[in-house]
């Protein structure tokens, strides 16, 4: 299929720097991320979606992203509303379920990819379908065979290796999924087929509790399916890529949705003639959190990540007002909302935010 782009002024200029860090990642290959939090509403399609999107039209990154969340929240944002609900109203639409449903039939891994264009965030889409939701017991079934070895079980558990094998196969350079907030049977196989994870986090406690998560459950899965190999009749028929794979953590975001509490000086505001500008101040409480992540993440992440080569925090995202809703009723990124007047500097902080935290993500994913 043609691969279009349409390429949009994010209205800052990359620099030179920039472009050899993207060549040299490209460079090395196929990169698959999936973006993780078992916590809901941490903002995690918002990010997906937008990272992807500066990624895709200000780097001219060729993007896959798979809307892997039964909930379909990321293909309802990036598809124009007409189009989504044209695709729904059909009983069979052309989804991630395709992918699955033939495994359940018994009929192995579709032949090919059911890849559609966002063209408004310039990257390629697999939809998202509620009916992935039905999938979970087979999953979950399956996954118990793969642990003994069973070859049926290892191949629906690599279900979406498989994905992300035609996915470079077709050239991308990047290929994200976007995932439900939970540690149920279909994360896990998506978790078990990436390169790379990233964790989206709200300023909170639950947050912490989630990190806790992640790193007990996820290294349990990776030893748990690596003994299953190793117990397979044929471990040859596995591909070699799928047998070393090893997932890696490049790092979290943390969103702050609703500030709480008192105000303080802002740096970036120009001060008006009424005096000096400010903004809403976190509380402490809220700011010790925020602090603590670091030394959380170092804990309870440390086995996927080399603290001496990478600095995992990518980056901070403020409340930026409206333009987040703005963003996702014009089905457009933040970066290119339509608007005057606040709009203005608002889509300025999220063409910053979203450059600097694409910096990042390549830096740590170049060095991991």
């Amino acid at each position: 299929m043609a691969h279009t782009r349409r390429r949009i002024k994010s209205g800052i200029p990359l620099e030179s720097t920039d472009r050899e860090l993207f060549e040299r990642v490209t460079a090395q290959g196929v990169k698959a991320s999936c973006f993780f939090n078992n916590k809901g509403g941490v903002g995690k399609t918002t990010l997906v979606a937008n990272l992807a999107a500066e990624l895709a039209l200000n780097f001219n990154a060729r993007v896959l992203v798979v809307d892997g969340d039964p909930q379909c929240n990321l293909t309802q944002y990036v598809l124009e509303e007409e189009e989504w609900l044209e695709i729904y109203k059909n009983t069979n639409p052309v989804s991630v379920f395709s992918v699955i449903r033939p495994l359940s039939l018994g009929k192995g891994y579709g032949s090919s990819l059911p890849i559609r264009q966002s063209k408004a965030f310039g990257f390629d889409l697999i939809i998202g379908d509620p009916r992935l939701a039905l999938q979970e017991d087979l999953l979950a079934q399956d996954w118990r065979d793969a642990k003994a070895g069973g070859m049926r079980g290892i191949r629906t558990t690599f279900v979406f290796a498989d994905v992300v094998k035609k996915a470079k196969e077709l050239n991308y350079d990047f290929v994200f999924f976007d995932m439900g907030p939970s540690l149920g049977a279909i994360n896990r196989s998506i978790l078990l087929a990436m390169d790379f994870f990233v964790v989206p986090m709200a300023i909170d406690i639950f947050s912490i509790w989630a990190i806790r998560n992640i790193g007990s459950t996820v290294g349990v899965w990776q030893r748990e399916l690596k003994t299953g190999i190793s117990l397979s009749e044929d471990p040859s028929e596995i591909a070699s890529s799928d047998q070393s794979r090893k997932l890696r953590f490049v790092g979290y975001v943390t969103q702050q949705h609703k500030e709480r509490g008192g105000v303080e000086p802002d740096p970036d505001a120009v001060a008006s003639e009424e005096g000096e500008a400010t903004r809403k101040r976190i509380v402490q409480a809220y700011q010790d959190i925020s602090r603590g992540f670091p030394d959380e993440v170092k804990q309870y992440l440390k086995d996927f990540y080399d603290a001496d080569q990478i600095d995992p925090h990518l980056g901070d995202i403020r409340h930026l007002g409206s333009l987040a809703p703005r963003s996702q009723s014009q089905h457009v990124p933040m970066i290119n909302v339509s608007g005057t007047g606040s709009y203005t500097q608002l889509r300025k902080q999220a063409r910053e935010i979203y450059r600097g935290i694409a910096v990042r993500y390549l830096e740590n994913v170049g060095a991991s």
